[in-house]
């Protein structure tokens, strides 16, 4: 369709028409709940308003998916339609729709932008096929608490390498650098704006409260970044920024996603995130809370009515609002006729089994899944030798199918390789016994096996959205059985799995080799038995510091310096009760390489601002695996007039290099890598002297001068 004739569409709809695709509901109400493929994320709402013809004047869906069931809903919708606008249909596909990728926190442990966008496209392609149009995805929060739950869809603690894997996926799913949506891409949606992983003792939907130059340096960074990459949909957090629910508040949603960062597409609450102003008690009815929300901008409100329901009081008190109404709209419709939905509402029934868990996306989750493993210890017990042939693998991971993380969308377990099945299929010559219990095996087979794998974990119902905790640590059940493992004295590893990062300093010395695998997705176990049996070396690094105990969170690499900084006196930054520093460091990771790191180059100790450094080193692989060596540059500003980070990540890169061969690694540190905003808000750079620190916190490897 012309430009010409969206806008005549446009003028020819009612307010109430116009209003209708600011509304988003559940597919039910159109051809009831049949199954299923009608899927709520959140609390129940009042449909009271959707009653009549009003219900045929909805934008968009939310939760109702497969290709057959997409149809039904657009066809039972549009031939009662007046001006037949097609619906969209959006969905949470965060890690995956049918054929499910490691959680994002996970993916972000491979540090590979090319990694998490192929992870997209793949998603972007099962989704379009199964007839959605908008992927509320990706979840770009910075996270610094592991209590929370959403800190599994997050990419860590540190805002460019947020914002860097988050553009990778926006650019994924729309299969575009210019924000255009590809025939088999759909929309994607950067979530949640702003600093909704910043809740006050990491408990969900809590109170933000912090320091604008914290947002703007930081957590705003997060965002500001793949903005870029021009995301269709930007949607709105649940929490409170500096007293005001982001919701409700022109300076987020306004002065800073639109003036600030430069969005100009639609924004669309969370669920029910507009009649929540209630319960923050700064709206005293449904009529106030759509006031407010319209007034801060948000687009489309997600599984609330009350732009509906109120429309025409707001509009008759403040008839400006039309024209913001009417630009939200037309962008809606521009979307629709962007994806050609006026000329085909419909999608195909028949391609939708051919994309889903088709070969090629089944390998590339496999090796997402090895890529995203973080080997944080090992006592030379890992990988198990190739002469171990009888093997025990036991705990309450170790044949078990629900290894596919929160946020499984229409992902099923019966699609999960175990590993117990991955064991046997990566390597048929195992004499293989899989127990749930220590006690289940018998004892002449415990005494006549080879080595032991023990499964642990965290079970996936308890990370999420609306899953914090306050004890991340292990089960006491699973400590025993680790301890009663070391007691056969066979050799044996651990590989776990989990949405966060679990405290682990009361069993750490119980664990000889520890493989951390998080929740893999489709293919976990036949990835997770490749890294065992050393059939390929776990690559990956962390993107979250790891607690010794739950009550040490949020504990992070990027921690302001402080006047008195931790060490051995009670009188300086420390807790009296706890050694100082996570128990495994952002940035950790262990592979099988021995690789070494030598031959360190600078070309200058003086940076100007017309002449960056250039930094340069020799990797080499002594192996006899291929593979991705992470690199990562931290800097340190030895004297500012504001208090910075004790190091801050400026730069990274994955160096693949082959078996027994060697790589030279180049970086270049230019000025404004050096740049920080002071405390009226200015990007500055002082004179003074900088340390620059290659893949470790401790030892700088050089120090330069400006």
């Amino acid at each position: 369709m012309e430009q010409e004739k969206v806008l005549e569409l446009l003028h020819s709809m009612t307010l109430k028409e116009k209003i209708g695709q600011l509304s988003q509901v559940t597919g039910e109400h159109y051809v009831g709940k049949v199954d299923s493929e009608m899927v709520e994320t959140g609390p129940g709402y009042s449909d009271q308003v959707l009653e009549g013809d009003t219900l045929y004047t909805i934008g968009s869906i939310i939760g109702v998916s497969s290709a057959k069931m997409i149809n039904l809903v657009q066809s039972e919708y549009l031939k009662r339609s007046r001006l037949k606008i097609p619906l969209l249909f959006m969905h949470d596909a965060i890690h995956g729709y049918k054929t499910i990728f490691p959680i994002p926190l996970g993916l972000s442990c491979t540090w590979n932008e090319g990694v998490l966008q192929k992870a997209a496209e793949h998603t972007a392609s099962e989704l379009r096929a199964a007839g959605i149009h908008v992927n509320f995805s990706p979840m770009v929060d910075l996270v610094r608490d592991s209590r929370w739950g959403r800190v599994m869809e997050s990419f860590g603690e540190d805002h460019l390498l947020s914002g860097n894997l988050g553009g990778a996926m926006i650019t994924g799913y729309q299969k575009s650098a210019d924000g255009r949506i590809a025939d088999s891409g759909v929309a994607a949606c950067l979530k949640h704006f702003a600093a909704y992983g910043a809740g006050i003792g990491g408990k969900d939907y809590n109170t933000v409260d912090m320091s604008m130059r914290e947002f703007y340096a930081y957590y705003g960074k997060s965002y500001e970044i793949p903005l870029k990459q021009q995301p269709r949909f930007v949607m709105s957090s649940f929490n409170t920024f500096n007293g005001v629910p982001v919701s409700a508040s022109q300076e987020v949603m306004k002065d800073i996603l639109r003036e600030k960062y430069g969005f100009e597409h639609i924004v669309i609450s969370d669920w029910g995130a507009v009649s929540e102003l209630q319960n923050h008690r700064v709206a005293g009815n449904g009529k106030e809370a759509a006031e407010l929300a319209m007034q801060a901008g948000i687009d489309i409100e997600m599984v609330s009515t009350l732009y509906l329901e109120h429309y025409e009081e707001i509009i008759e008190e403040h008839p400006a609002l039309i024209q913001d109404i009417d630009a939200a709209v037309l962008k809606i419709l521009q979307l629709k006729n962007e994806m050609g939905l006026f000329e085909n509402p419909y999608v195909d029934e028949e391609l939708e089994a051919q994309v889903m868990l088709n070969a090629e996306c089944l390998e590339f989750a496999k090796e997402a899944a090895k890529k995203s493993c973080v080997l944080l210890k090992n006592d030379q017990k890992l990988p198990m030798s190739k002469e171990h042939k009888k093997v025990v693998l036991v705990g309450p991971f170790s044949d078990t199918r629900e290894l596919l993380g929160n946020w499984q969308c229409k992902g099923s377990f019966d699609d999960v390789v175990s590993l117990a099945e991955g064991m046997r299929q990566a390597e048929r010559s195992l004499e293989l016994h899989v127990y749930e219990a220590l006690t289940d095996c018998p004892a002449a087979e415990l005494a006549d096996c080879d080595y032991i794998v023990v499964a642990i974990g965290e079970r996936w119902e308890l990370s999420g959205e609306g899953h914090s905790s306050v004890n991340i640590e292990l089960e006491a059940a699973q400590k025993q059985l680790i301890r009663d493992v070391k007691a056969t004295n066979k050799p044996y590893a651990c590989v776990c799995f989990s949405g966060r990062p679990l405290a682990l300093q009361d069993i750490i010395d119980d664990i000889p080799a520890l493989l951390w695998c998080w929740y893999p997705g489709t293919q976990a176990g036949i990835a997770v038995a490749e890294l065992i049996l050393g059939q390929d070396t776990p690559s990956g690094k962390l993107t979250m510091s790891f607690p010794r105990y739950s009550a040490q969170t949020p504990i992070y690499y990027n921690e302001y310096s402080s006047g008195r900084p931790a060490n051995a006196s009670s009188y300086s930054s420390r807790y009296q009760d706890c050694e100082i520093g996570p128990l495994f460091p952002f940035g950790h990771g262990l592979t099988y390489t021995n690789t070494e790191y030598s031959s360190f180059t600078i070309s200058s100790y003086r940076i100007t601002k017309d002449q960056a450094i250039q930094v340069s080193w020799e990797i080499s692989n002594p192996s006899s695996y291929d593979y991705d060596e992470i690199v990562i540059v931290y800097i340190e500003d030895l004297v500012s007039k504001t208090v910075r980070p004790v190091r801050e990540m400026k730069k990274y890169k994955t160096v693949t290099i082959p078996a027994n061969q060697k790589a030279t690694v180049e970086i270049s540190i230019a000025l404004e890598d050096l740049q920080y905003l002071s405390a009226d808000l200015q990007q500055t750079v002082e004179p003074g002297r900088f340390n620059i620190y290659i893949n470790q916190l401790e030892n700088a490897d050089f120090t330069i001068e400006y």
